[in-house]
């Protein structure tokens, strides 16, 4: 007859070598079926304690790795937690909430497709933000949030869902087509030498778990990594004025600048204008005239100084891609990055949409470095919403 051997079996004053070493295998063929590397280290951290023979780290490690939790399915609402707490692991006090709430449209009552459950919209914008914000799962999160992990699940999808569709508006260049002279005149007079430059252009990495499809596309040799890759131009108040991606890791920043087409709608705006504005990236851009670039060669003493001037502004770039990961690290985190399976690439825009509206209320690097003031929150809204009639 065949036994089962229970959760409970390992914690016996000791486990044998077989036994150990039979589940050991079957878990990691299991993982390396579907990818999971994290719940190798889960089981292995059981079969240790087990060895070990240490009843109370058994029952903590239980704990912690199977949550199971007593719900009352009772709404939390921004009311619940005090600005403290807010401020500390939704990045946002209640009040700021509430705005964003407003200029993202959350309506009051939230329905999912399929399972029929009803939500608030205060309690949609409250899962979101706790969840980019952190790295616990969704297990502990129903502890927090007084709901299943399953509830929890719907309910972020529902709200990336409901989201991304304004933020795919929001984070293109043509929404700040008005204020690029103004941001390029005051970019100047802080001491920039290129007076039609208004901002910046950079690609950046997002590491992801191996593909199951399309591993060699994902794979970045320079960086020998899984990654996919995304293209942004941040403005000189810091804020993201585009955002495209996700692009493969393999993907070159020239191909991706062509893909975005950000030349040609540079020029646009130019020609509305009645202007000329541009931007500064990299060695790997092509050069043209609405996109600079470091002098390359064999360069003279003021070509050498130039690129070292320019270098300190396009540091900017730098800077925004730290933000998003230090606000957001569940974005930045390898082990939740399954691409096909998530919404990485509607978590990873509504991120920097989240970062725009967390440097409009509190500042950024370069509000010091540039004393360049980003717009308020009221005043960015504006903006998009202005954008979204033009068009």
């Amino acid at each position: 007859m065949n036994t089962v051997m229970t959760f409970e079996d390992f914690g016996a004053k000791r486990a044998s070598f077989l036994e150990v070493r039979c589940v050991s295998v079957l878990f990691v063929e299991f993982a390396h079926l579907g990818g999971y590397e994290d719940e190798i280290i889960v089981i292995l951290h059981i079969i240790l304690i087990a060895i070990q023979g240490c009843r109370e780290e058994l029952e903590e490690a239980k704990r912690y790795w199977n949550y199971r939790g007593v719900v009352s399915n009772v709404p939390r609402t921004v009311d619940t937690f005090n600005d403290e707490w807010l401020r500390q692991h939704c990045r946002f006090v209640g009040w700021e909430i509430r705005e964003i709430m407003r200029i993202l449209r959350v309506p009051p009552i939230i329905r999912v497709r399929g399972t029929g459950r009803v939500f608030s919209g205060e309690e949609g914008i409250l899962v979101m933000l706790r969840r980019f914000a952190s790295l616990e799962n969704l297990h502990h999160l129903s502890g927090t949030f007084n709901r299943t992990s399953s509830a929890l699940s719907e309910l972020h999808n529902a709200m990336l869902d409901h989201v991304y569709p304004f933020a795919k508006r929001a984070l293109r260049l043509e929404v700040w087509a008005s204020k690029l002279p103004r941001l390029a005149q005051e970019l100047s007079s802080r001491g920039c030498l290129i007076p039609t430059c208004c901002g910046f252009i950079d690609g950046t990495l997002f590491k992801i778990r191996r593909p199951t499809e399309g591993e060699d596309a994902a794979y970045n040799g320079w960086k020998r990594m899984h990654a996919t890759k995304y293209q942004a131009v941040v403005l000189s108040n810091f804020m993201i004025a585009d955002y495209d991606g996700p692009h493969p890791g393999s993907t070159g920043d020239s191909n991706i600048l062509r893909r975005s087409n950000i030349v040609d709608r540079l020029k646009d705006i130019n020609a509305h204008l009645g202007k000329q504005v541009t931007l500064y990236g990299d060695a790997a851009y092509p050069l043209s005239t609405v996109l600079h670039r470091p002098w390359r060669g064999d360069l003279t003493p003021e070509q050498a100084a130039f690129n070292e001037d320019m270098s300190s502004f396009r540091q900017a770039v730098e800077w925004i891609f730290g933000k998003i990961e230090q606000l957001w690290p569940f974005v930045g985190d390898k082990t939740r990055k399954t691409v096909i399976l998530r919404q990485t690439g509607k978590e990873d825009l509504i991120a920097a949409l989240l970062t725009n509206f967390h440097t409009c209320l509190c500042g950024g690097v370069t509000t010091d470095y540039f004393a360049i003031a980003p717009p308020t929150l009221q005043e960015y809204a504006a903006l998009i919403e202005c954008s979204a009639l033009d068009t």
